[in-house]
């Protein structure tokens, strides 16, 4: 076989070809646009709607609203301090009322318990500094301001003669109004508050003190022990 021959009759027809008029002069080579085509289909699965562009913008973050403050409530002011020296003493037990008698208080003196009536009491405070009198009676045991009035305070136990066994560290202060006069009784302790039938009194018993029965009108008994009632004006008859 003549291969030069052949050689030249394919030049030939190769060179009498014409191009395909059928295809545009730019459109892509048929691999490219295979390719293209193939790379869309993966970027789309097929079946889905195709995304909008302002779908998929970010959507910004929603800014937070503001909470509202709650408002603190007010602190409270502390309460004022008493504008008086005087610390005020617990009410005292009262005990059931009968209807058949008078309201007394009963105040402690070592192991001696009286009475005096409640109405004429004005109020009991703890003991507070006192003013003592110079020249002044024994039983006085001083004097102190009570809202802008002069209290005289008596110790009731030096009145009565009663011998204390040891000094009072802590007594009551039994403030009594008498109209034109304040006085203050300085007693050991204060028992509770009884109705009593003052008509019903018995004569102090044999043996009382002497300076006791100048001021007692009478014996009462209560809870097994006998209590002695005050005449309260000839207790309060001194001069200073």
């Amino acid at each position: 076989m003549d291969l030069a021959k052949i050689r030249k009759k394919a030049k030939a027809q190769g060179s009498a070809r014409k191009p395909d008029e059928s295809a545009p002069p730019d459109a892509p080579p048929k691999g490219a646009a295979r390719r293209k085509a193939v790379g869309t289909a993966s970027a789309a699965p097929a079946g889905l709607p195709p995304v909008e562009e302002a779908e998929l913008q970010a959507t910004p973050p929603r800014e937070p609203e503001p909470q509202a403050v709650a408002a603190q409530a007010p602190e409270p002011e502390p309460a004022p301090e008493p504008a008086h020296p005087e610390t005020p003493s617990p009410t005292p037990e009262v005990a059931p009322a009968t209807g058949a008698g008078e309201k007394l208080l009963i105040f402690d003196l070592e192991r001696e318990k009286y009475a005096i009536p409640i109405h004429d009491i004005a109020q009991i405070i703890e003991l507070p500094p006192t003013t003592p009198i110079p020249n002044g009676p024994d039983f006085l045991y001083g004097i102190l301001s009570l809202r802008g009035k002069i209290v005289a305070v008596i110790d009731v136990a030096l009145r009565l003669a009663v011998r204390r066994r040891a000094p009072m560290e802590a007594g009551k202060i039994v403030v009594l109004d008498m109209g034109a006069d304040q006085f203050g009784l300085l007693v050991d302790g204060i028992d509770q508050v009884v109705e009593v039938n003052l008509s019903g009194l018995e004569p102090p018993p044999e043996g009382f003190r002497p300076v006791a029965q100048d001021f007692v009108e009478g014996v009462f008994h209560h809870k097994g022990k006998a209590v002695a009632f005050l005449n309260l004006p000839m207790f309060l008859a001194f001069e200073l």
